[in-house]
């Protein structure tokens, strides 16, 4: 019995980062001959159609997004619950401070209070 898994499995898709990409893309363009490019290609695992998609990723400087373009209502309805979150922070924070503002002006005004003073004050002459 062979270790090659069953001809019914497959693996699922390899994901190359951007190190793994550039190191593949310049040995296959150092490769002399298309037999020596060939044999990068076999060694990597990878189809001829990659390297082109890799080559183009290069030079515009980003890679391709695939799937459907986003929603822009989404998108604005992101934007949206992430500002009222926002601002539910930020409302949360004012009415902790009006509380403790309101705490600190009664103490304030019990010290007062309290200090009364069990002399008139008499004026600077």
């Amino acid at each position: 019995m062979s270790s090659e898994p069953e001809s019914g499995v497959r693996e699922k898709h390899r994901r190359f980062t951007a190190d793994d990409k550039a190191r593949i893309l310049s040995e296959y363009e150092l490769a002399s001959s298309p037999i020596d490019r060939a044999t990068v290609l076999r060694a990597n695992g990878v189809y001829s159609s990659l390297i082109s998609n890799w080559r183009k990723q290069r030079t515009d400087g980003v890679a391709p997004k695939r799937g459907r373009p986003p929603n822009p209502e989404a998108l604005e309805n992101r934007r949206l619950h992430e500002e009222i979150a926002r601002l539910k922070r930020r409302l949360d924070k004012s009415e902790r401070t009006v509380v403790a503002l309101g705490k600190a002006h009664e103490l304030l005004q019990l010290i007062a209070s309290e200090s009364e003073p069990e002399e008139p004050r008499s004026k600077s002459q």
